[in-house]
């Protein structure tokens, strides 16, 4: 199930990541990225750091990627085969557990992460754990994030374009901002080609700039071996891009 999940998926959500990396200009020229990914599942975030690295958009000279998921017996298969791209200059490490516990432990410890990637974690988070336990979890990462993030820190979140309403968990995008202290932000949206929406046939709106549509959607890969899977030829997602700023 798993490999064939990130068959059908990884190359549409890595170009969502890629396209949301590039309007992140001040973070890919870094020199050093350390990556804290909440609901990581197939390192769909990582693969667009290595997208653009490889296409010589990022010229980081090392990073650490720092997974967590809850799902190890899902995972675990494709998490060993990503690891084995490790060396010297490129760290990763998985930690299986709970996110609504672990971010206790996190906000403990003097690890400290420059991009912080939410991938599709709001809407299946709002389907099992609900809106308390969801609200519970923004809470406890808001109060990390003002008191041990430091400046300049990145915050992606990317997910299916649907409220709560409607079985998805864009709605917690703007409740976290609100609570972030010091931060800006930008949110919008891709066309999506696949609505079925007789009022919103690209999507539902996301965004400050009319809709909120970003201008492509294209998906970013070469498609034609994966076509067993079908694929996804577009991205479809919203996203808010959040940027801790000093003193605002």
């Amino acid at each position: 199930m798993a490999d064939v999940y990130t068959c059908k998926y990884a190359c549409r959500y890595t170009s969502e990541i890629i396209y949301a990396l590039r309007r992140f200009s001040d973070f890919i020229n870094r020199d050093h990225i350390k990556v804290l990914s909440f609901g990581c599942g197939p390192c769909t975030d990582l693969f667009a750091i290595d997208y653009l690295k490889r296409n010589g958009k990022m010229h980081y000279q090392s990073i650490e990627y720092r997974g967590i998921d809850y799902s190890k017996e899902v995972w675990q298969l494709i998490h060993h085969d990503i690891k084995s791209f490790e060396s010297d200059n490129c760290r990763i490490h998985f930690f299986y557990a709970d996110m609504c516990k672990i971010i206790h432990e996190i906000s403990q410890g003097t690890w400290t992460p420059n991009l912080i990637a939410f991938q599709y974690v709001f809407s299946d988070m709002h389907k099992h754990t609900g809106p308390t336990g969801t609200m519970d979890y923004i809470n406890t990462f808001s109060q990390y994030y003002n008191e041990k993030v430091p400046i300049n820190t990145f915050t992606l979140l990317n997910d299916v374009n649907l409220g709560t309403d409607y079985g998805g968990g864009r709605d917690y995008f703007d409740r976290l901002y609100s609570k972030l202290k010091s931060s800006t932000m930008r949110r919008g949206r891709f066309c999506n080609d696949n609505s079925r929406s007789l009022y919103y046939p690209r999507g539902y709106p996301y965004g400050e700039d009319s809709d909120g549509e970003f201008p492509d959607n294209t998906n970013l890969f070469d498609l034609r071996r994966w076509r067993r899977y079908s694929p996804f030829d577009t991205c479809a997602s919203a996203q808010i891009l959040i940027k801790k700023e000093a003193g605002i």
